[in-house]
């Protein structure tokens, strides 16, 4: 097993050492909100609207045809988990910004230019999120949520080189949480919160 590991990590290493790999950086505003799902009687749980979030980290393009790209990062991102439950007559808002690492697992595809240094780009496929703080408390409905988020994402934008190497692009962004985010809370296991954003993302390429 150690073996096949090894050989997999080497033959993964030459083959990056031979593909062409751009790095850079993106930022990406975004609206963060969540869906709810409760089965229940007695208490009614909405979404508590929207929030301000953003996105940050580094990018890394790797060429596996020409203008095919595998997209990946590691990417700091906050999300917003907010909601209203009416139970009785008690109303009970909580709100909460868990904030993770970001590893983007994805295809990036782009047009031929469609003028000069100009080029269309589509990103599509999914995250993986491992959180990085702590949120939630024993006595609130939400006590703790998951160490690790899935998400669904896509990416629509412009890209536009400034030099030999160097390019900037911005586009629109939109990640649909798939998995509950919520680990233990003080209702039922029929709670279940998803998170989801849309955004505008801007970035380098070097």
């Amino acid at each position: 097993m150690k073996k096949l590991l090894f050989s997999t990590l080497f033959l993964f290493s030459v083959y990056l050492a031979e593909a062409q790999v751009r790095f850079g950086f993106k930022a990406a505003p975004n609206i963060s909100f969540n869906r709810i799902e409760a089965d229940t009687d007695n208490t009614q749980f909405d979404t508590d609207g929207v929030g301000l979030r953003f996105q940050l980290g580094p990018i890394f393009d790797i060429e596996f045809k020409e203008n095919h790209y595998f997209s990946t990062g590691l990417i700091f991102t906050s999300k917003r988990s907010a909601f209203v439950a009416d139970s009785l007559g008690a109303t009970y808002d909580e709100d909460y910004s868990p904030q993770y690492l970001q590893v983007p697992i994805t295809l990036k595809l782009f047009t031929e230019e469609i003028g000069l240094d100009k080029r269309i780009y589509f990103q599509f496929g999914g995250t993986v999120d491992f959180k990085t703080n702590n949120e939630g408390e024993e006595e609130n409905i939400v006590q703790s949520f998951r160490f690790i988020d899935l998400n669904s994402l896509l990416a629509i934008g412009l890209e536009y080189g400034i030099g030999i190497n160097t390019k900037i692009f911005g586009g629109i962004i939109y990640q649909r949480g798939l998995l509950n985010t919520i680990k233990e809370n003080n209702y039922d296991d029929s709670f279940n919160l998803r998170n989801d954003f849309v955004g505008l993302e801007i970035g380098i390429i070097f």
